[in-house]
């Protein structure tokens, strides 16, 4: 189940400081990663899954599905009984594009995992990118996961701080594999990333330049007052409503942005510009 939670509601800003808002989370409950990217750089044909996690049939030697939904990727044959692979795996999971242009402060990515049962401490490699290209990503931490028994679930909140994202529109997060040793299976249960504070309505501005709604409350066309070289589709305008859903996207255009199909009440207006961003509260009559 993915969620983006963008608590825009002016109430909010008034929260103390020790708040921390839920930005996006992945619990793969819907067995679903197809938002994601999934690389098998290796080519070997084995890949991060969604998939139960994975357990081991005493009688049989089989490997059959556990009761918890995660994403895995596995350094043994799942159809031979978990015989090893030939070659160490090398595959790396990338979230989908998140937003996080409206939060400051400490920004955490929380990985709830576990290295698969019959395994040891494992490192998962934390990478992080404002572009989806995976050549442009760079390692952001390396993340031990324990383990202390042999067929037991132990998944852990792990925490990592991804503070440099702060106020960046478009943000990648990337899972990937430790490609110099063997191992069973790496398994991860729900991935989240939380902030500490919201940005003020004037934080992260579109710098030296004229960037207001031509009229509040607007009613069929939403048209933008905007410095000369912000009038380009480099230039993205996206509505969301007060629960945090994207509602409208469109580049910029002239004539303006047609409206007329929303519902009456208060929706906000994100414009960016190559992570230049500027935040502005619609009102629809």
């Amino acid at each position: 189940m993915k969620k983006t939670l963008l608590l825009f509601a002016f109430t909010m800003l008034t929260t103390l400081s020790s708040a921390q808002y839920t930005i996006w989370e992945d619990d793969f409950d819907d067995s679903d990663a197809s938002d994601w990217t999934l690389l098998d750089k290796d080519g070997n044909g084995s890949n991060w899954i969604a998939r139960k996690n994975i357990q081991f049939d005493m009688n049989t030697g089989a490997v059959v599905d556990g009761a918890i939904d995660i994403l895995g990727t596995y350094n043994i044959d799942l159809s031979a009984g978990g015989a090893p692979l030939e070659s160490f795996e090398d595959n790396l999971a990338i979230s989908p594009a998140l937003d996080i242009s409206f939060y400051s402060g400490k920004i955490n990515l929380i990985l709830n995992a576990q290295p698969s049962i019959y395994d040891s401490n494992q490192n998962i490699l934390i990478y992080g990118s404002t572009a989806a290209d995976p050549a442009t990503f760079t390692l952001l931490h390396t993340v031990t996961l324990e383990r202390l028994t042999l067929d037991d679930a132990e998944f852990k909140n792990y925490t990592v701080d991804i503070s440099q994202f702060a106020g960046k529109p478009e943000v990648y997060i990337a899972l990937g594999t430790n490609t110099s040793t063997g191992f069973i299976g790496y398994e991860i249960d729900k991935i989240s990333i939380t902030a500490e504070s919201l940005l003020g309505t004037d934080d992260n501005q579109l710098k030296a330049s004229l960037c207001y709604l031509k009229q509040n409350p607007v009613q069929d066309y939403l048209e933008l007052e905007i410095a000369e070289e912000y009038k380009n589709e480099e230039t993205v305008l996206k509505i969301y409503n007060t629960s945090g859903v994207l509602i409208k996207e469109s580049p910029y255009k002239p004539e303006g942005l047609v409206v007329s199909d929303l519902s009456q009440g208060v929706y906000f207006l994100s414009v960016n510009n190559n992570g230049l961003s500027k935040k502005i509260k619609i009102i629809k009559k």
